[in-house]
C-alpha cells in the first residue's frame, strides 16, 4: 500500500503495474480467496482511500498518474466481480483455467444484461431508448411512435416488438364496435 510521499507512491505503482496482468483480483485487493463480501468491501475501501486517482491529480508525472488510474480501474473491476455472486462463481471457474481477469465472454451466457444490447443499428437503439423513456412516463403514444421508428431500422428485433406491443396495450381503445362505447 502506498504511503504519503510521491516517492513511495512511485515505488508502489512501479511494483504493482508491472505484474498487474499476473495478479488475481484477490491478490490485487489483498484478500484471501475465501474472503467474505464484507472483507472484500473493507479492503477495497481501504485501498481506494489511498489510491484513488483524484488524490493525485496534481502530480506532474503523467505516466505515473496513468499507471495509477490503470491499477485503480483493475481494483474496481475486481471489487465488482468479487462482490457479485454470479460473477464471483464465474471468476472462480476461470481461475482454474489459469485466467486472471473475468471478461464478458467468460460470464454465463444468459444473454445481454441490457435489452438494448441486442439491437445492432444505432438509429434503432436511439429510438428504442426514447421509447423506453416514454414507456417509463406512461406516454403510450410517444412510446409506440418511437418503438415503431426503431422497428423500421431493425424489423426483426424481438425486444423492439415486445416493447412496441407493451406500448400499444397502453393506448386507449378506439371508439366503436369492439373498441369501446359507440360514438354519440
Amino acid at each position: 500500500m502506498p504511503a504519503q510521499t510521491q516517492v513511495q507512491l512511485e515505488q508502489f505503482v512501479q511494483q504493482i503495474y508491472g505484474k498487474l496482468d499476473q495478479l488475481t483480483y484477490y491478490e490485487i485487493l489483498g484478500v484471501p480467496s475465501g474472503a467474505s463480501v464484507a472483507d472484500i468491501r473493507a479492503a477495497f475501501y481501504r485501498m481506494s482511500h489511498d489510491l484513488h486517482p483524484d488524490r493525485y491529480h496534481r502530480i506532474d508525472n503523467r505516466d505515473l498518474r496513468d499507471r495509477l488510474e490503470t491499477i485503480y480501474a483493475r481494483m474496481c473491476e475486481g471489487y465488482r466481480v468479487l462482490t457479485t455472486p454470479e460473477r464471483r462463481v464465474a471468476y472462480t471457474r476461470i481461475l482454474t483455467e489459469g485466467k486472471k481477469r473475468l471478461s464478458t465472454m467468460d460470464r454465463d451466457s444468459r444473454g445481454p444484461q441490457n435489452p438494448e444490447d441486442t439491437i445492432k443499428h444505432e438509429e434503432a437503439k436511439k429510438f428504442f431508448r426514447l421509447g423506453m423513456i416514454s414507456l417509463g412516463s406512461k406516454d403510450w403514444k410517444g412510446a409506440a411512435m418511437n418503438f415503431n421508428f426503431a422497428k423500421s431500422f431493425e424489423p426483426n428485433a424481438a425486444i423492439i416488438k415486445q416493447k412496441l406491443a407493451e406500448a400499444q396495450a397502453g393506448l386507449p381503445k378506439p371508439p366503436g364496435p369492439g373498441g369501446g362505447p359507440p360514438p354519440k
